[in-house]
C-alpha cells in the first residue's frame, strides 16, 4: 500500500491546489480543510500547519484564536492565501508519524498531521484510490 501511495503522491508534483473549509466543528483551534488539487485529487484534513522560509506560520490550532489581536485569526483564509497560485514541488508521507508533507513553490511547506489511530485525514487520488491516515503506515 505505501509504495502505491508514494507513487500517487509523486503524481501531485506540478499540481496547484484550492483550499476550502472542511466539515469539522467550528470551534477555536479547529480548522478542518479540504484541498482540491488540479490533477483531480483531494484531501480532507483536520490538523495542519503551514511554514514559509523555514519558519512556522499559522496552523489549524490558531483558528478563531484572538491572541490579543484586533480580530480572531481565520486560519483557513491564511492557508488559502498562502497556497494561492503555488504548485506542489514535492509530496511525501512520513512513514514514522503518518504525517503528509507537501512542499510548494516559494518555500512554502504544508504539514498534515496524523495524531491518532482514527481517520484524521482522507486522501482521494485522481485514479479513484482512497487512502486513510489510519491505514497509511
Amino acid at each position: 500500500m505505501v509504495k502505491n501511495f508514494d507513487n500517487s503522491l509523486s503524481n501531485l508534483e506540478g499540481a496547484s491546489v484550492q483550499v476550502s473549509e472542511g466539515n469539522s466543528y467550528p470551534e477555536p483551534g479547529m480548522a478542518s480543510v479540504q484541498l482540491l488539487f488540479s490533477n483531480g485529487s483531494w484531501l480532507r484534513a483536520e490538523y495542519w500547519r503551514i511554514t514559509k522560509d523555514g519558519k512556522a506560520g499559522r496552523s489549524s490550532f490558531d483558528h478563531h484564536q484572538k491572541y490579543g489581536l484586533p480580530e480572531p485569526i481565520d486560519a483557513v483564509t491564511v492557508l488559502q492565501e498562502q497556497l494561492q497560485d503555488k504548485v506542489v514541488t514535492e509530496a511525501h508521507l512520513d512513514k514514522e508519524s503518518g504525517d503528509l508533507i507537501f512542499q510548494f513553490s516559494n518555500h512554502i511547506k504544508l504539514q498534515i498531521f496524523n495524531f491518532t489511530s482514527y481517520e484524521i485525514w482522507q486522501f482521494g487520488f485522481a485514479d479513484g484510490a482512497v487512502e486513510y491516515s489510519n491505514y497509511a503506515i
